[in-house]
């Protein structure tokens, strides 16, 4: 609300003969003009500026897969029909302790390939 009223005192000041007496006002105590143009030109200024942005920078993140027993269940028997591999080669250790690993992971892992 305290921000509605002061908007509102600042369009009659620049709407009115004040205008000239609030600028030298703001001069004097090195006060950034708050007349609805002044900001309007500062708002123009600072968009129409140089300043490099971060989009340059910006990397998309791969979309990570939630986890369901469902999605998981379907991705182990895509693997075994892809790979040729029998249903029992989800049982060996080592397939357990992979799956153990990756299940610990906070974000999408990065599989190791032959590159």
């Amino acid at each position: 609300m305290y921000q509605a009223i002061l908007a509102i005192a600042f369009i009659h000041v620049e709407s009115m003969d004040f205008q000239a007496e609030y600028l030298k006002w703001a001069t004097a105590n090195n006060f950034p003009s708050m007349l609805p143009s002044d900001t309007k030109w500062h708002q123009e200024e600072a968009a129409s500026s140089s300043q490099p942005n971060l989009k340059s920078h910006l990397v998309p993140k791969q979309q990570d897969i939630h986890y369901s027993d469902l999605i998981f269940h379907q991705a182990v028997v895509q693997w075994l029909i892809a790979m040729d591999q029998p249903i029992h080669a989800t049982e060996h250790p080592a397939f357990k302790k992979m799956v153990n690993i990756t299940s610990w992971a906070t974000h999408a892992i990065k599989v190791p390939t032959q590159k």
